[in-house]
């Protein structure tokens, strides 16, 4: 136990928020609960329209359902929502409420800059709703005027994209920003050119358009030195070749290499494009080569073309795994129309961007922090990826659209994620060598003011922030032990299940501060110690309930009613909800009690129940780790299966009680739980979800499927978890199966067997040729076990239908037939499967006993005693009226027995 207390403890998070754990332990647990809680707010919040390196994009229907709300917003009282805020009407979309009104008012400015001001215009132009107007017009429109926001939004991606630096190349970083925006007469192309196998040419199309709207410009570009390398495995890097060299006569013909188009001067390797027609060309592929390297610098020629700003691209028409298409922009950055243009450009890329934050780890393309170089794959930059790793760049997210509660939250997650590791001092070291200052042997937290004067002025820029940020940092840290403590308290109240004594309380602080006033352990140690201290004490480890030796009869708290009741249906700690009812001292009321037994049962966690309470009962409890089965003989069987067969029980049981369901549906449902590999098992048909079926498709997930008897599948005594733990590892054993159903189903007590009873062969086909039940016959002559195999044997033998593993069959493995009839001591035949179910429908009272037998030891933890003898017959005819699961929670939670002490504690003598 102490050992799993400290484990337990070394997933605690104890940074500059409150206490928390992480399912990684250790530091390395620290740091990837800040990266986790960090990504988390990102994702939820915030929005990237495009990503490199593999990443995907998220949050892209934020701009959409913002146009649209924004809407509402300024015609709420039209349509009947006058009352409504920004926070409503956020909630009600979707949206974050900062974002909303910050979209809300920039839609309603009219002095913006192109493109922002083409998109504030189309969104003032959405006509205002009908007026009195019933609610299926209304609705109507507000759908059209969905369809246009998302139009809207798709036009602020198209200029996201046409002004973005490399928008569709698939490793560079996709991203329109101000502080990255950087456009010239001259951009080099590099793009991979990969094809599919057997593949014989590559086809590539040069574009150029405009990045203003609705203009096709004489653009005049100069392709110069476009050169091409291939790629062949397993062989040294190959020499460039000349583009004219390689391409096909007819493309070689349309580029016209060493001609410019306007009579300018160009290298015989060069090529000119004019206008916004595109130009396409063919690279026929070389035998052995697997890919190939474009190089080509583009340049805008002003003197004899257009003065204009342009796209550029180069996209490949095969379908490839790497990034298809690559593209720059080119313009004249002294001409005053570029001028005016960028700063419309700059404007939107502010307003509107394409993310609204960076990753906390940036990838190999994303842009890093000033002053490192961030080309890519230098030292500096590779340094950057591996001491710093983490950098911050989520300004539009934290302005723009976070409340402050997550905006503190998020503040934390970077605080822990900058502590949890030497971030700092890593700064420091790179910042010391790029800027040649002599650090010696200090780290961050031997800096001061005097120190940091002396830099040189453009170190110290960057050093100084630094330093007040790892200040700041620790100052968060130190600022939050209090809280910490707080809080383990708290989880003490939880683990212990109860209101902490001011003893405990203050014990338990005595014991965090004789550990840190040694010097021994820091904050975090002591936490940790703390933790452990409070999950090995005798209040959380055992359920103790406390009594009186004066008392003949004590009822229990309001806390232990919440353990009791907790621990019942959920086999865990009580929710809130129960905790405030034990306060609140409600819990010791009847009535409370069965509400919440109701609504505890209706939960998820009450699958809990199903597995612990039925899985003990009916014997399929963890047999996900059932290792009965001989694979030599069933080498079919696989944890696949097996798991599914457990899962199938569960669903069964769980459904029932989460739906109240009739108890009889245990022993006779025409349903039962599959996925396609249980299906396959069992030999029937699994049925392809109709469209408009709630449950989830899949493989490994189960359904429910309906009208399963005629397939021989459906209730307990069919589950092949049952099944199989009834049978022995190389066949089946009808003495099991008949036992597990006397015991189990009806209630009936069976005596051992004498020690020299002896058993029959473990084999299906031994070599004398009988068959079990001859074999069975031969075994029950003996006066000793005759009676008891007369109780047992007809019921199990009507289930050898079902082979070891629970599969339908109709002959034994040496093709003899089955057999299935048999005869019970007052001599009632039963034929078969089905003959034992119509049995057991005669004596459903016998089961319905058992069932309250069994669900009253189970709340109790005690066997029956004469004591219960009322309650067992109340819940039995409560079963008998068709009373389910539910009622008989209540009988039980409402119950003497449950509500008071078993026995007072014992007198001294």
């Amino acid at each position: 136990y102490l050992d799993a207390a400290r484990q337990v403890a070394d997933h605690a998070v104890i940074g500059s928020g409150p206490l928390a754990f992480h399912r990684d332990p250790g530091n390395t647990g620290f740091e990837l609960s800040a990266i986790t809680r960090i990504q988390s707010i990102y994702r939820n919040h915030g929005f990237r329209a495009a990503a490199g390196e593999g990443g995907e994009p998220f949050g892209l229907d934020l701009y959409p359902r913002a146009f649209y709300a924004a809407w509402l917003f300024s015609h709420r009282k039209a349509l009947g929502r006058g009352a409504a805020d920004y926070t409503q009407l956020a909630r009600a979309e979707g949206l974050d409420p900062p974002f909303l009104k910050y979209i809300h008012q920039l839609l309603q400015q009219r002095d913006l800059g192109f493109p922002s001001s083409e998109i504030a215009h189309a969104w003032q132009q959405l006509p205002a709703p009908p007026v009195d107007a019933g609610s299926a017009v209304q609705k109507a429109f507000c759908t059209r005027i969905q369809d246009r926001c998302q139009k809207l939004a798709e036009r602020v991606r198209h200029w996201q994209n046409r002004f973005g630096a490399n928008a569709d190349a698939k490793e560079e970083a996709p991203v329109l920003r101000a502080d990255l925006f950087r456009v010239t007469r001259v951009q080099r192309f590099e793009m991979n050119i990969n094809w599919p196998p057997k593949t014989t040419t590559a086809n590539l199309v040069l574009t150029v358009e405009s990045a203003l709207p609705d203009e096709r410009p004489d653009a005049l570009v100069i392709w110069k030195n476009p050169r091409i390398q291939f790629r062949v495995a397993d062989l040294r890097e190959q020499p460039f070749h000349p583009l004219r060299k390689m391409v096909t006569a007819d493309s070689a013909s349309r580029l016209r290499f060493g001609k410019h188009q306007r009579g300018g001067k160009v290298t015989k390797g060069d090529f000119t494009t004019r206008g916004t027609k595109p130009v396409r060309f063919t690279i026929p592929i070389p035998r052995e080569v697997g890919s190939a390297r474009l190089l080509v610098d583009a340049e805008l020629d002003i003197d004899r073309g257009e003065d204009c700003i342009i796209r550029c691209s180069i996209t490949q028409k095969e379908e490839t795994d790497q990034g298809k298409s690559i593209s720059a922009l080119l313009a004249n950055p002294g001409s005053p129309a570029f001028q005016a243009w960028k700063k419309g450009v700059l404007q939107f890329a502010r307003q509107l961007p394409q993310v609204s934050q960076r990753e906390p780890a940036p990838s190999d393309r994303d842009p890093i922090p000033k002053p490192l170089d961030a080309t890519y794959n230098n030292p500096q930059r590779n340094a950057f990826h591996v001491q710093i790793k983490y950098a911050r760049d989520d300004q539009f997210l934290v302005e723009r659209m976070l409340d402050t509660a997550t905006r503190r939250r998020l503040d934390r997650a970077w605080i822990d994620l900058r502590t949890s590791f030497g971030y700092h001092d890593a700064w420091l070291r790179m910042l010391s060598e790029i800027f040649g200052i002599a650090l010696g042997d200090r780290r961050m937290k031997d800096l001061d003011r005097q120190w940091l004067a002396q830099l040189p002025a453009e170190a110290r820029d960057y050093l100084v922030p630094l330093h007040l940020e790892y200040q700041a940092d620790r100052q968060a840290l130190q600022s939050a032990h209090e809280g910490h403590l707080q809080d383990v308290l708290r989880f003490a109240t939880r683990a212990w299940r109860r209101p902490l004594t001011q003893d405990e309380v203050t014990r338990l602080r005595s014991f965090y501060d004789s550990l840190r006033k040694q010097g021994r352990f820091d904050h975090a140690a002591a936490v940790r110690s703390l933790l452990t201290r409070i999950l090995v004490s005798p209040a959380y480890l055992y359920r103790a309930e406390r009594v009186t030796a004066e008392a003949s009869s004590a009822p229990l708290s309001d806390w232990e009613l919440a353990s009791r009741l907790s621990y019942l249906f959920w086999s865990s700690l009580p929710d809130e909800a129960l905790r405030k009812d034990a306060a609140r001292q409600q819990l010791r009321h009847p009535k409370v009690l069965s509400r919440h037994a109701r609504r505890m049962l209706k939960d998820p966690k009450a699958t809990r129940f199903a597995t612990e309470f039925f899985g003990q009962w009916f014997g399929f409890y963890r047999f996900d780790q059932y290792r009965g089965v001989d694979t030599s003989r069933f080498p079919e069987w696989s944890e696949a299966v097996q798991s599914a067969m457990y899962q199938e029980a569960i669903a069964l049981c769980s459904h029932i009680v989460r739906g109240n369901r009739p108890p009889a549906e245990l022993l006779f449902a025409d349903y039962t739980f599959l996925n396609r590999p249980l299906a396959s098992h069992y030999g029937v048909p699994f049925p392809e979800p109709a469209k408009t079926d709630p449950q989830p498709a899949g493989t490994m997930v189960l359904r429910r499927v309906n009208d399963m008897n005629r397939s021989h599948r459906g209730g307990l005594l069919r589950l092949g978890a049952v099944l199989t733990v009834t049978s022995a590892p190389l066949r089946t054993s009808p003495v099991r199966r008949g036992d597990w159903v006397l015991r189990q189903v009806l209630g009936e007590s069976v005596p051992p067997p004498p020690a020299d009873a002896g058993s029959i062969a473990a084999d299906d086909v031994p070599a004398d040729g009988l068959s079990v039940r001859q074999r069975l016959a031969a075994h029950r002559r003996d006066v000793a076990c005759v009676n008891c195999h007369a109780r047992i044997d007809p019921f199990g033998f009507a289930l050898e239908n079902y082979d070891s593993l629970g599969r339908w069959r109709k002959r034994y493995r040496d093709g003899k037939p089955i057999e299935t009839a048999g005869k019970l001591r007052d001599g009632t035949s039963i034929a078969d499967a089905t003959a034992l179910h119509s049995y057991l429908r005669s004596r459903q009272s016998q089961f319905h006993h058992t069932l309250a037998v069994k669900m009253l030891g189970y709340a109790l933890g005690r066997p029956e005693t004469i004591g219960d003898t009322a309650l067992l017959s109340q819940m039995t005819a409560q079963l008998a009226s068709g009373a389910g699961l539910a009622e008989l929670a209540e009988s039980i939670v409402t119950s003497r027995q449950f509500r008071y002490h078993a026995r007072t504690a014992p007198t001294s003598r």
